[in-house]
């Protein structure tokens, strides 16, 4: 099925890039349960567990919809970024979780739509490199704003003003020792840094009576998977009427869209010599990465995408969707031991997710800073997403913006019919749905 020898591998060579890429992304178990449950509320236990359930079936749909559809050894799952940008909708923009689950779905559907007509090719070659790298980064610094309130590195104030928490003891001080860990771990170049660095913590918060053994004395390390009922299929499109709905469908399309076209020319990148042998199951990968999004709705998650830690299994050799079917079964098997995961105290996920923003603000590398009416733009993007956490306006004023920087500097012939389009949208979103 996967023809293993035309694309010079083997199984043992397929099984082991699998293994890699799941240690390299397993922190998405931990992580991503403990970023949406500020969306979802923690009334009740079953949230963590239905989202620990949520995650990896999740990412089990989508990874083998990537290997069979687009037979590539990539693997897909809960975005970070992604993810914060739903709690964000929920948490600030008025939203249920319900109509924000509704608003994926949508997004899922539309990118779906994009992937399998020309239109995709039209935005990938058409859409300003500036604008993607400032939402990256911005969205980096968004999920390094999450971990360190999250952690307790920062708090909040009786007048809503932010300050120092306390890194001397409790939370913070366990966020802090962990994300000294893990910021060494990375120093040193250790393989699944941010994995270890998660486990380390959650050891050392033992002692401290940070991390809560309870549930695993209870009932155990193995268990039946937890239901996901309580946010499985729990759709309401009662908003479909409101402009700041499609604001948010159109910022999570456009998200969904050049989170997978970074992942996947990266990835191509890695392979080297081979990359332009698969570069013609970029279109597949498209089409599969999108259903991944509807399916990860349905099952009550914000928005899959491809994994750019797919990369330790491509550097190991993985050429085929053997090595993503691989990945798929090892979460399979994690079903079993979510209670392994739910102790991890969110000062141990704190580190990660401060580690997950810097790496994501490396992007700004990139930025043409000799040229004002690229730079300034993204700038504005990178300012706005992190000091309000609301990407579509961060997005959106950038957008904009670049627009006129273009057209005072004399430069509209780089704008193309798609920058023009696209930010007519913009216009009319603030100008209807603020």
């Amino acid at each position: 099925m996967f023809k293993l020898k035309d694309n010079n591998t083997s199984a043992s060579l397929e099984l082991g890039a699998g293994l890699a890429i799941f240690l390299s992304m397993a922190y998405v178990m931990a992580v991503n349960p403990a970023i949406l449950s500020g969306a979802y509320g923690d009334e009740a236990g079953a949230y963590r567990g239905a989202l620990f359930t949520a995650t990896v079936l999740g990412t089990m749909v989508a990874t083998l919809l990537m290997a069979f559809m687009a037979d590539l050894p990539f693997a897909v799952a809960p975005g970070m970024g992604l993810n914060a940008f739903f709690v964000v909708i929920v948490t600030s923009m008025g939203f249920t979780w319900e109509e924000a689950l509704t608003a994926v779905l949508v997004s899922g559907t539309l990118f779906a739509a994009i992937s399998f007509s020309p239109l995709r090719e039209k935005i990938l070659r058409e859409v300003p490199p500036s604008l993607q790298y400032a939402v990256a980064a911005g969205i980096g610094l968004m999920i390094a704003h999450i971990g360190l309130f999250n952690g307790g590195i920062i708090s909040v104030g009786p007048t809503g003003q932010y300050s120092l928490g306390s890194i001397t003891r409790g939370a913070g001080f366990l966020s802090t020792l962990g994300l000294l860990i893990t910021g060494i771990l990375l120093a040193l170049r250790v393989r699944y840094a941010l994995l270890a660095g998660i486990v380390v913590t959650t050891l050392v918060g033992i002692p401290m009576g940070l991390t809560d053994l309870s549930v695993i004395r209870e009932f155990g390390p193995v268990t039946y998977p937890y239901s996901i009922a309580p946010i499985a299929f729990h759709f309401d499109f009662g908003a479909l009427a409101s402009g700041a709905f499609w604001g948010i469908v159109l910022t999570l399309v456009f998200m969904e869209v050049f989170d997978g076209l970074a992942g996947f020319l990266g990835l191509l990148t890695v392979m080297g010599k081979d990359s332009e042998r698969y570069r013609p199951k970029l279109g597949k990968a498209f089409v599969a990465d999108s259903l991944g999004v509807v399916a990860g709705a349905c099952v009550g998650l914000s928005p899959n995408t491809t994994y750019a830690e797919s990369g330790a299994g491509v550097a190991l050799g993985g050429r085929t969707g053997l090595t993503a079917v691989t990945v798929a079964a090892l979460f399979g098997l994690c079903l079993f031991f979510s209670n392994c995961f739910l102790i991890v105290p969110a000062g141990a996920v704190a580190p990660a997710l401060i580690l997950v923003g810097l790496l994501m603000s490396a992007t700004l590398r990139k930025l043409d800073y000799d040229d004002i009416t690229e730079s300034f733009p993204a700038f504005v993007i990178v300012v706005i997403i992190a000091f309000t956490l609301r990407i579509s306006d961060g997005l959106a004023v950038g957008w904009i913006l670049y627009i006129l920087m273009k057209i005072l500097a004399k430069k509209t012939s780089e704008l193309t019919p798609t920058v023009w389009f696209v930010g007519v949208i913009f216009v009319l979103k603030e100008i209807f749905a603020g």
